[in-house]
């Protein structure tokens, strides 16, 4: 009788200059070690990479495939999905919404199970994609307090400041290069823009779909063209708000990594620009400091990954709230904001005002939740659902 695989295949990118996905991989992978499963890990990048996916999936003990924001899905083996014919279930762990390189959200297969981070994207997909007739979601969870090389230090050993990784850009710039395209296309989208600044994706589609029938114009959500006006809203409405979260900011000890803001006034500030860092570097750094000041990537259903690396770090997070960090972390209440320049700023303020208190806050917070959202149980759940991929299938397919 032939044994039971048990190994995951992960497959990682390998030309990622922050390398924030495999990171995450990483740790996932050291979770599925941690549940007596073996871990083999494939970089995708060089010349040979149909030849290395071939001899990694011939490998008899590979229970399934585990990947990130659609690395691998688009695999063939000729002119069949590599994955129908090796018969191995590849569960692909999705960042972003499917308007985002929708063709691979949209592939039929029952060893091809789409999961999300974000139950919201999940949603959408069985909404209006639904290849499969079932989307999974599952929360990035937080990583084990291993990551961190000590335990959290008291607020006298830190540095006083607050963290906030973000790239940013000037929407003035995206603004002028839609009133450059069609005069219906620049017309739905400014006007959607407008109405959709406190909105979550959920609502993009809707309000979309009102603005353009006004013109004539009647949108279904799976439409390359609703695809392309979400892409477009997604990426000015982030860009706008993170723009007003670094205006907030500028007054308040905060340290800025990433690119695209050269827009910013940083004469006279008390916050610091420092370029982008790698996702190793910014982990490193993470526990060093008072707060760590995050924008949700228009969600409502869960939170921005740094929020539930900040719980791991004992670091007290500092983010919009949102129906997820409202119903389980009211312990974080005095630090969530609206996007409002006060808000943002009171929220800033009550982490750097009692220190002490924000990182009991945290620490409470963190004891509620790492189990119930931690990445071992996260890990587990893909597992299980993994199992269910014999039944991954519309019926009548």
């Amino acid at each position: 009788m032939a044994a039971e695989p048990r190994s995951v295949l992960i497959l990682r990118w390998g030309g990622s200059a922050y390398d924030s996905l495999g990171g995450l991989l990483e740790l996932a992978g050291a979770e599925i070690e941690a549940l007596g499963l073996g871990v083999r890990i494939l970089t995708f990048e060089g010349p040979d990479l149909a030849e290395k996916l071939a001899e990694a999936l011939r490998q008899r003990d590979t229970a399934f495939a585990l990947t990130m924001s659609g690395i691998g899905v688009e695999a063939t083996a000729g002119d069949r999905p590599v994955w129908d014919v090796a018969k191995i279930p590849l569960f692909n762990w999705s960042c972003d919404h499917p308007c985002y390189f929708p063709a691979r959200h949209a592939l039929q297969s029952r060893y091809l199970l789409h999961g999300y981070v974000f139950p919201d994207h999940a949603r959408y997909n069985i909404a209006h994609l639904k290849p499969n007739g079932m989307a999974c979601a599952v929360h990035l969870g937080i990583p084990p307090r291993s990551l961190y090389p000590s335990p959290p230090v008291a607020s006298g050993g830190r540095n006083g400041r607050i963290l906030f990784t973000k790239s940013g850009m000037d929407t003035n710039e995206i603004e002028v290069r839609w009133r450059e395209s069609s005069l219906l296309l620049s017309e739905i989208l400014l006007a959607a823009a407008e109405e959709l600044m406190h909105a979550a994706t959920a609502d993009f589609l809707p309000v979309l779909q009102k603005i353009a029938a006004a013109q004539g114009l009647f949108l279904d959500g799976n439409n390359s063209l609703t695809m392309l006006l979400m892409r477009e809203l997604d990426a000015y409405i982030r860009f706008r708000r993170s723009n007003l979260v670094m205006q907030s900011v500028l007054g308040y000890p905060v340290d800025v990594f990433g690119n695209g803001w050269r827009h910013i006034l940083w004469e006279g500030a008390r916050a610091r620009h420092h370029g982008p860092v790698p996702w190793r570097t910014m982990n490193d750094l993470l526990p060093s400091y008072l707060g760590c000041l995050s924008v949700n990537p228009l969600v409502d259903e869960s939170v921005h990954d740094r929020v539930f690396y900040a719980l791991a770090a004992a670091v007290a997070p500092i983010s919009d709230g949102n129906a997820f960090s409202r119903a389980h972390m009211p312990a974080l209440a005095p630090y969530l904001f609206r996007f409002a320049p006060e808000e943002i700023g009171a929220a800033c303020e009550a982490v750097l005002a009692d220190p002490e208190q924000a990182i009991a806050r945290t620490e409470e917070t963190w004891q509620a939740l790492h189990e119930t959202f931690g990445l071992r149980r996260s890990v587990e759940r893909i597992i299980h659902f993994v199992s269910l991929h014999s039944l991954n299938d519309p019926v009548g397919a």
